[in-house]
């Protein structure tokens, strides 16, 4: 009721009705359209955002998968890098029995020239020869101390033991 005598005090003052009525119906159909905007953004903005929520998800998964893969392939790296070490441990160890080999058979042949250097030099009776030949070969005889049990050079030492 206030407002209604505030906006028409007077009996003349209610010509104006009619003009107010279409003033206020104006500005309904505005709001009704400005409401019927704003719920279609906010539809639009909830199906964008469930959008963009779907691809964050999917990403996420995608992500993991990727991630997974990544574990797996490192895990069959960590294998394969775990056999070649194993490989060349064997190789090494390979690689230092040969060089041993190489090293005891040299010596070897060594000692069987100074043998053979004996058998002439004492054929010649060069003994001070013989006697330097022989400390030489000794010293070399030394080192096959471990192998006496195989019988070619538990003979060949048998010369100087």
């Amino acid at each position: 009721m206030e407002v209604i005598n505030k906006l028409f005090p007077t009996e003349e003052s209610l010509s104006g009705v009619d003009s107010h009525l279409r003033q206020l119906r104006s500005q309904i159909d505005d709001l009704d359209e400005e409401i019927l905007l704003a719920v279609r953004q906010q539809a639009t903005c909830g199906s964008k955002a469930k959008e963009d929520l779907s691809h964050a998800q999917n990403a996420i998964k995608e992500l993991s998968t990727k991630i997974g893969d990544i574990k797996k392939r490192a895990d069959q790296s960590e294998v394969m890098v775990e056999e070649i070490c194993k490989d060349i441990k064997v190789l090494d160890h390979g690689k230092r029995n040969l060089n041993t080999s190489i090293s005891t058979l040299k010596r070897l042949q060594m000692i069987m020239l100074a043998v053979d250097s004996l058998k002439e030099l004492s054929a010649k009776n060069q003994f001070s020869d013989c006697a330097k030949l022989l400390e030489a070969a000794g010293g070399l005889a030394l080192r096959f101390e471990m192998y006496k049990r195989i019988p070619k050079v538990c003979s060949v030492m048998s010369l100087f033991f």
